[in-house]
């Protein structure tokens, strides 16, 4: 595997999603109970000892070192009191238990933040533990929304995934109790996007279950993962993300052809188009763009939801959980809606199907078209990667709310990719011509 510096890629990994203490809540509290000028006076000095006040105020300094107020003070080792200004974010830490580099990947990035003065929640994922909850779970349990997660959503500041499936068909045979949960994942994506919490997925090579799940050799995929991540941060996937969204930005009519017979028409007027550049700046912030995937390398949009008519071929379609289609997708829209789909045979059909029908909402309906920036990505079956691969674009259906600026809610979002490079692949934005041939249609 490429060599990679992993707690260097965790620090970059905190910088990106901005991971830093925020303003202590406890001020104002405090203000509003032993008053501003009072408090104001402490954070001026920020250090001091008790003895250099009166018994009445020293009365007050301690009751501000209750955690009712963050705490606001507190006794520092060498003895003096200090004013905490600043409390640290709650970052939720999820990571692929399964495969010891992305253990280390992980605790590296939980070191950092620790490092940051943030707190870290954890949890352990893999998918046979998944698989085991929803063999084992009675039906109506299935249903629920745990209250810890609800106050997970509802507290933390920062979420972050790292690692990728282990198994590509961990919900296979279970698809109908998958189904079953699908409204209270489709909430706590909800509580989150409307607080703004901001989100990183961090894709990152693990041990697969079984070598069948390798759809390319085990070296090629670990190799192409890792020099994708590198990818993200130079100078050229920046540009070419630049170069897209100023292509896209203003435009209505968008347009893709290519020489397969694909054919689509969709609308993105008045939609903000998205730089995927692996970094959550301030202008990200003020769009309220929160979210990141790594590696990362596109433009995107939310399209109007009912604006895609027409027919496409996906060379890759990779359905979470039920497994990867084989031979190709075409996918016909009408109104925005898929309503009708032919893969290259009868098990593909099916396996969109049972992807349908185990999630809920506007499952079905177009909710972001994207264009690949990365040039180290290449085909591996794994989405993260594969939907940034220069000469790409991918048409998403499904949840589109939050950081997309869509309508959509949905309990899915399936990304799904078109190669347009050597296929003769045209973007057209108002009959502008900004991707010819699956390349940029212009000065980079």
């Amino acid at each position: 595997m490429v060599k990679l510096d992993y707690e260097r890629f965790a620090r970059k990994i905190a910088d990106a999603i901005r991971i830093k203490t925020k303003p202590n809540p406890g001020i104002e509290k405090a203000k509003k109970r032993f008053g501003a000028a009072f408090v104001n006076m402490l954070i001026r000095k920020r250090e001091f000892s008790l003895e250099s006040f009166s018994k009445k105020d020293q009365e007050k300094i301690k009751k501000l070192m209750d955690l009712d107020y963050g705490p606001l003070v507190y006794k520092s080792v060498s003895g003096r009191y200090r004013l905490k200004t600043e409390t640290g974010e709650l970052i939720r830490l999820v990571y692929t238990e399964t495969d010891p580099r992305c253990v280390r990947l992980a605790k590296a990035f939980r070191n950092e933040c620790w490092k940051r003065g943030c707190h870290v929640s954890v949890g352990l994922d893999n998918d046979m533990d998944s698989r085991t909850h929803l063999r084992l779970t009675p039906e109506h349990t299935l249903t629920e929304l745990p209250e810890i997660s609800k106050i997970l959503a509802k507290q933390i500041d920062v979420r972050v995934y790292i690692g990728d499936k282990q198994d590509r068909e961990w919900s296979r045979g279970f698809e109908k109790r998958l189904l079953l949960g699908a409204p209270a994942s489709q909430k706590l994506m909800q509580i989150q996007d409307r607080r703004g919490v901001r989100w990183c997925l961090v894709g990152f090579p693990v041990e697969m279950t079984d070598r069948r799940y390798y759809l390319v050799p085990k070296k090629t995929y670990e190799k192409v993962y890792i020099s994708s991540l590198l990818e993200t941060y130079t100078k050229r996937t920046l540009r070419l993300c630049r170069y897209y969204r100023k292509g896209l930005e203003s435009g209505d009519n968008v347009h893709i052809t290519a020489d397969d017979g694909t054919d689509l028409r969709l609308s993105i007027k008045g939609r903000p188009v998205l730089v995927a550049d692996g970094i959550i700046d301030e202008e990200d912030l003020k769009r309220g763009d929160v979210g990141l995937n790594v590696p990362d390398g596109e433009a995107f949009l939310a399209p109007l939801e009912h604006s895609a008519n027409g027919k496409i071929y996906f060379d890759f379609v990779n359905l979470p959980g039920i497994g990867f289609i084989k031979g190709g997708l075409w996918v016909w829209f009408r109104n925005g809606r898929v309503v009708k789909w032919k893969a290259g045979n009868k098990k593909g059909n099916q396996m969109f199907k049972k992807f349908l029908d185990s999630n809920t909402g506007e499952k079905d309906r177009i909710a972001e078209l994207g264009i690949g920036t990365n040039h180290a990505a290449k085909f591996i079956g794994t989405i993260i990667v594969d939907e940034k691969i220069f000469g790409t674009i991918h048409i998403a259906i499904g949840n589109n709310t939050g950081a997309y600026h869509g309508k959509n809610r949905a309990s899915s979002h399936l990304d799904m990719i078109k190669v347009m490079k050597g296929k003769n692949g045209n973007l057209w934005v108002d009959n502008r011509l900004v991707m010819k041939n699956g390349m940029p249609n212009g000065r980079i």
